[in-house]
């Protein structure tokens, strides 16, 4: 706001000199003053709003039940109720929560993620959660299940989970974690004290909810909770393979194959046993390095363009060859060959640099 108060004060000094005409000096102060009392009002409660760890974004917070601050939070909630008809057009969306829809009740938590990254690890350690992430600035919901809360949710931050492609991670990669809120929707209690069954039981109860009320801001892939991608497997699915679950149990071979599945490959047996290969074979299966002395530094577009006026063959060698010769490792050796750049006074390259 401090920005916002210098260009007003720019403009009531230069406007008069590129006009030619004074501006009205009593419009001038009712404009400053309401302007100045305005903001502090606006703005100056929220400072100690924010420092009792209520923000404005979260709607029953702001409204809140917090008696110690009661003049603060009455002035709030005018001020949310004011707000209501600009918020949903400016960068953040109030919140939906699948709890209110059902139970009509609040969530039982609600973070700010990057603010509260550290509470969402200890509050939800070894707990068993529904929980809700709700990005604001397009509405799109995501409703998942864990076990251990806060070993899930803290790997919302992982950039090997990020990384996957699902919508949920794709959002927040694009959007970031500022941009989301993140609520716990219920708390079934300890790790140990609920099976997994139930736990998604009471996950498909705000899912199917989700894709009734709110099918086009669905971020999960699937309406069925415990699948990503919307398939269920029998159980047989992940009992082992062996016995009559193998199809291949109680087959007969025959001779043919028993004798190709155990015969040898060495020696006599090999196909390749004592064939000639060509040189134009062998230059094929080789890779060759060619090295040149280098008379002076000489950078990567001598190679590019062929320019051997500062270079002499040495020769050309496989790749052990010349890592031995050398006395230089192979991962040192492909470093050089991509780049292009001198090593110890020669250059080496994978293509012929020289015409004859």
């Amino acid at each position: 706001m401090g920005a916002v108060f210098a260009l007003f004060a720019g403009f009531y000094y230069w406007a008069p000199k590129i006009i030619g005409r004074n501006i009205n000096d009593f419009l001038g102060k009712i404009h400053f003053w309401t302007l100045f009392i305005g903001v502090n009002l606006t703005f100056f409660p929220q400072h100690f709003l924010g420092m009792a760890g209520i923000y404005l974004i979260i709607s029953n917070y702001v409204i809140g039940n917090d008696n110690s601050y009661p003049f603060i939070n009455f002035y709030s909630e005018i001020f949310s109720y004011s707000s209501i008809f600009i918020k949903p057009y400016g960068p953040h969306l109030f919140p939906k929560y699948l709890t209110q829809s059902w139970s009509g009740k609040d969530p039982v938590r609600i973070y700010k993620p990057n603010l509260n990254r550290n509470l969402i690890g200890i509050e939800n350690r070894r707990r068993t959660i529904i929980y809700q992430w709700i990005n604001l600035i397009n509405g799109k919901m995501y409703v998942g299940s864990a076990i251990n809360g806060s070993t899930r949710l803290l790997s919302y931050w992982s950039p090997s989970v990020l990384n996957r492609n699902s919508n949920i991670y794709n959002s927040l990669k694009y959007y970031t974690h500022n941009n989301f809120i993140l609520a716990i929707l219920e708390d079934l209690g300890p790790t140990t004290s609920i099976s997994k069954e139930f736990m998604l039981t009471r996950e498909q109860i705000y899912i199917n909810l989700l894709f009734q009320l709110y099918p086009y801001l669905t971020l999960n892939n699937s309406p069925t909770a415990g699948s990503n991608l919307g398939f269920k497997h029998k159980p047989e699915f992940g009992i082992k393979r062996s016995g009559f679950l193998n199809p291949m149990a109680n087959r007969q071979f025959s001779p043919e194959f028993i004798a190709m599945q155990k015969r040898s490959k060495v020696g006599n047996n090999n196909p390749q046993y004592g064939v000639n290969k060509s040189a134009a074979t062998i230059a094929k299966l080789t890779k060759l390095v060619y090295v040149y002395d280098v008379y002076e530094t000489v950078g990567p577009h001598f190679i590019k363009e062929g320019n051997c006026n500062h270079m002499n063959f040495r020769g050309f060698y496989s790749t052990v060859k010349c890592s031995k010769k050398f006395n230089m490792g192979k991962d040192t050796l492909s470093k050089y060959l991509l780049s292009g750049r001198p090593f110890k006074g020669k250059i080496f390259s994978r293509v012929k640099l020289h015409n004859s």
